[in-house]
């Protein structure tokens, strides 16, 4: 086939990073871009000539330059451009969270499934090295059955008081702790363990924000009895960069794992898959990854090559699907509730 045509919505920092790796792959040509502002799409016009640029994303979406796009948008636009995108027959990858209202995340789901294009939302982790590990040594059940999972993300995002402004401030725009680092978290777990069944318990705390919250603790039990303690702190001043880190208790072994590297404790020698008894360390970089192309890590990298192969291969996208997602918007809104 022809190359796949991309168009990217939203040229702040992911649309950016977005586009300097979507355009390395062989089989992709950014052909449009649309922003609002005007300073943007100058200097993309002068750098490069072969773009074309809009202002209004309508405009991209209806000028038949593209075969997916890539939304970059404040969460709060997510909806209108996802669904007219689907009207058009576009496929899409939709950076997280996906809406900020589960009937929104249900009626794109529906749409998108019913007319079979492909859909992708940018829930990172599941591509990343480490983490996809985890996924293969739960899967094979190395450490038996999972008992009990303690699963943090720490950022110091949020490092000083701040006045109800800026989308970081306002829950509908994706802005909370909850939204902008929980919602990876219950994605990630979801990629584990499944969808969650029920939370026992949930507390929100204000540390330095007026209007939304800055550290979510929730229970919550998963299939066959898995107890999960979720934590997400997004005033953590300790941490430079943000971290996120996991401890999966199984009855044979366990599982401690970050961004870094992971830590396999068996209970007993695995004499097929070489393992000793007791702790096996590995660090991320003796994690074989054949990704092309490093920009802010190699997961990020991984889920847009699945986006674009997937059209390319017309089949449905191995990352988060916009059904998963409504799975973790739904989950999200019951933690707000169980508050």
């Amino acid at each position: 086939m022809n190359k796949i045509r991309i168009g990217i919505i939203g040229m702040g920092r992911m649309g950016l990073t977005h586009y300097s790796i979507i355009n390395t792959h062989p089989d992709v040509e950014v052909t449009a871009i649309a922003d609002t502002s005007s300073m943007m799409l100058n200097m993309l016009k002068k750098l490069i000539p072969s773009l074309t640029v809009y202002e209004d994303y309508k405009d991209l979406l209806n000028s038949g330059l593209v075969d997916g796009v890539i939304v970059c948008t404040p969460s709060s636009l997510h909806h209108p451009v996802c669904k007219m995108a689907c009207e058009k027959g576009i496929h899409v990858f939709c950076e997280k969270p996906f809406t900020t209202d589960p009937k929104q995340a249900s009626e794109l789901a529906d749409m998108f499934e019913e007319k079979g294009l492909v859909n992708q939302v940018g829930f990172v982790y599941r591509f990343d090295t480490v983490f996809k590990k985890v996924k293969e040594i739960l899967d094979e059940k190395l450490i038996g059955k999972v008992c009990h999972v303690n699963v943090q993300f720490l950022s110091s995002t949020i490092s000083k008081m701040q006045p109800e402004k800026g989308w970081r401030s306002k829950r509908e725009n994706g802005g909370g702790a909850t939204f902008e680092m929980g919602s990876h978290v219950i994605d990630l777990m979801e990629f584990f363990f499944g969808k969650p069944q029920k939370i026992i318990g949930t507390l929100m705390s204000q540390v330095y924000s007026e209007a939304v919250e800055d550290i979510t603790d929730a229970q919550v039990v998963y299939a066959n009895g898995i107890c999960a303690n979720i934590h997400v702190n997004w005033s953590d001043y300790t941490y430079r960069k943000p971290m996120l880190k996991i401890d999966i208790h199984g009855t044979q072994g366990k599982i401690q794992a970050d961004l870094y590297g992971y830590k396999l404790f068996l209970r007993q020698e695995n004499q097929e898959k070489r393992l000793p008894e007791g702790w096996t360390i590995v660090p991320m970089n003796m994690i074989p990854d054949e990704c092309p192309f490093y920009v802010r890590g190699t997961s990020f990298t991984n889920q847009l090559y699945e986006f674009a192969n997937a059209i390319k291969e017309s089949r449905s996208s191995k990352g988060c699907s916009f059904r998963s997602a409504l799975d973790t918007q739904e989950f999200i809104h019951t933690i707000f509730e169980n508050n």
